[in-house]
């Protein structure tokens, strides 16, 4: 008797309405449109940024004090690397969010791709900071002028900049080298690009001797992922497209009878 009400709860319960599972919530597809847009403009800045940094005054020789003063006594030059501080600094926010897909592509290698290329933004906005920061405070704090004393500090600040700038190359390295592994093993790079980012990873392990150029050649290899991970996300929205459904032809028309025997 025990047993027959128990399952009859049990039917009940089950019938009521509230109380059917919800279903399962499919996983959303991946979408590298935004990554992509975002590391085309990381690579941008970065050539943009690092291009101006190239005209700040040589920090070697006996001489290198009085180019510090007449460089940054100039309101122009103040300018210059203010708004310099400024795009490097968003570049290496935009490609933060172009890392995240760059993992994804990595697979199994996704943690050398996430360390190095976290290294490689941190180390960027360190110098991007230390290499300017002595031109902006000149520019917008009038007990802070520059006079040779001062100019002093500026050589400074730009020979942190420098070493930032290296390690932040070697962070780079660091990415570059699990990409370049990654599409070996499981193509979800193309060859040309992880080959290519192999080649700024070895010139990048030079160290002072190239920290000049590869800034610019990571640069440019940004631009060339940025462009991949644009054209996979066409790719992917266009197969997610469902095809149109073919409309149904036309049968004959329906013969005319005649008047019905009610009609007549």
């Amino acid at each position: 008797m025990f047993a027959w009400e128990a399952r009859m709860m049990a039917s009940q319960s089950a019938g009521a309405p509230g109380t059917d599972p919800a279903p399962h919530a499919e996983p959303t597809q991946h979408r590298d449109l935004w990554p992509g847009i975002a590391g085309l403009l990381a690579g941008a800045l970065l050539i943009a940024g690092h291009a101006l940094w190239l005209g700040t005054p040589d920090t070697e020789g006996s001489g290198a004090l009085r180019r510090a003063f007449f460089y940054y006594v100039d309101d122009g030059n103040q300018d210059v690397a203010e708004a310099t501080a400024l795009i490097l600094l968003v570049s290496g926010l935009l490609f933060l969010f172009f890392l995240v897909a760059l993992s994804r592509l990595a697979g199994n290698r996704s943690h050398l791709v996430l360390v190095g290329g976290t290294v490689f933004t941190a180390f960027l906005m360190v110098g991007a900071l230390a290499g300017n920061i002595f031109a902006i405070t000149v520019s917008h704090s009038e007990s802070f002028p520059v006079v040779p004393e001062t100019a002093l500090i500026s050589i400074l600040l730009l020979n942190v900049a420098y070493g930032a700038m290296i390690a932040s190359m070697a962070g780079a390295a660091v990415m570059l080298f699990g990409l370049w592994r990654a599409g070996q093993e499981t193509g979800a790079i193309p060859a040309w690009l992880g080959w290519a980012g192999f080649a700024v990873a070895v010139v990048s392990l030079a160290g002072p001797f190239t920290a000049w150029l590869t800034p610019l050649l990571l640069g440019v290899w940004a631009l060339g992922a940025g462009v991949v991970l644009v054209m996979n996300a066409r790719i992917e929205r266009a197969e997610g497209e469902p095809e149109p459904e073919p409309e149904p032809a036309a049968g004959p028309p329906a013969a005319d009878t005649g008047p019905t025997d009610k009609e007549s």
